[in-house]
């Protein structure tokens, strides 16, 4: 039945990419990038290239390797396997061409970019740029429930972490364990590198895991992520293994109360900038206005970073219905700690729903003492 679904959906997300097409005058729209491919026509594996024309049916263009995934995950869709290289397969799908090949400069190479003008001779390019990036951003009732079963995966191996816990592993070991339960629980791998960051560690915002170990004392930083029919999640909890110092609760507190004052202010409509500016106003207030040098949230989907970013730079960017964002304030004090919490939130017609379920209260992220 998922799958049925997932076929559904490319099939829609074609069509409304040919209508663009055809009121653009293209001929048809060269995707490259592992991501559009996969979000085009529910082909998820790699070195493959997707053809869509303004009018009939979408040709994938792979290799042996991945002949059965294509003829499983794209039934809908015309399959190539290719003898020459992509370019020039992709290049000769298109038979009688007579108008421009859209494509997307942010991600097409600079060598395959000289290829096709080659092939295709003067004129025959024309950039084609956030078309599909747009479509993205905003969800399919698809790709919301498959983030939704990359959270729940998420939420059932952070429990069983959470009771593997004990003081003395290093941030490696605590690393190793999280993305095991991830396995465990049916994730499809990490939905990026995990973090997990013992005290001063933490103060780095993508702090590596090293031989550091956990101790009662030390707050512990865990940002993490599972993957679902491709698509991911991203949470970010603190954990307290002792009584929480009086320095770090404030700290806490204080972001705890920045991500709860954009939360609010994200809804249909509201600019992104002004969700990042609650947040900020909030820590600027609190007196850590220089201690959170990042942007409040970014869009999820097939890429763990996507449009939209909830950001200063964000400009007039408005958060639309069916937008999936990250919503993860953070407080950085060099040499001493780091706390950040993050959800992932839907944009819905009248407001917002916060997706994850984790809790964060103070009284309900310092665990039982371990030994």
């Amino acid at each position: 039945m998922m799958r049925k679904t997932l076929v559904a959906a490319s099939r829609e997300r074609l069509r409304r990419l040919q209508r663009c097409l055809r009121r653009k005058r293209l001929a048809a729209y060269l995707a490259t990038a592992q991501a559009e491919v996969t979000y085009l026509s529910n082909f998820r594996g790699e070195d493959s290239y997707l053809v869509v024309p303004a009018r009939g049916r979408a040709t994938l263009v792979t290799d042996f390797r991945y002949a059965q995934d294509a003829a499983a995950e794209c039934p809908h869709l015309r399959r190539v396997l290719r003898r020459d290289s992509l370019v020039a397969e992709a290049v000769r799908s298109l038979r009688r061409r007579r108008r421009p090949l859209g494509f997307n400069p942010a991600v097409l190479p600079v060598s395959v970019r000289r290829q096709l003008s080659r092939l295709l001779g003067a004129g025959g390019l024309r950039q084609l740029p956030e078309v599909v990036s747009r479509m993205r951003a905003v969800k399919d009732a698809a790709e919301v429930a498959a983030i939704e079963r990359a959270l729940r995966i998420a939420e059932r191996a952070y429990a069983d972490f959470l009771k593997r816990l004990r003081p003395g592993m290093t941030e490696s070991r605590l690393v190793a364990e999280l993305e095991y339960a991830l396995r465990c629980h049916g994730s499809e791998g990490s939905a990026f590198a995990t973090i997990c960051a013992v005290g001063p560690s933490a103060a780095r915002p993508h702090a590596r895991p090293g031989a550091r170990r956990l101790t009662a004392a030390a707050p512990l930083l865990v940002d993490f992520g599972a993957v679902a029919d491709g698509y991911r999640c991203d949470l970010t909890r603190m954990i307290f293994l002792a009584r929480i110092r009086p320095e770090v609760e404030r700290a806490y507190r204080a972001v705890l109360e920045a991500q709860a004052a954009a939360i609010a202010a994200a809804g249909p409509g509201a600019r992104a900038v002004d969700v990042d500016a609650a947040a900020r106003s909030v820590l600027e207030r609190c007196g850590y206005g220089k201690a959170f040098g990042h942007g409040t949230g970014h869009g999820l989907g097939l890429e763990t970073h996507e449009a939209p970013s909830v950001s200063p730079k964000a400009g007039a960017l408005a958060l639309r219905p069916g937008m999936i964002i990250t919503i993860e304030p953070g407080i950085y004090l060099p040499g001493k700690f780091g706390i950040r919490i993050e959800d992932d939130v839907l944009i819905t017609g009248k407001g917002r729903r916060v997706l994850s379920r984790l809790r964060k209260q103070v009284d309900e992220v310092r665990l039982p003492a371990r030994r």
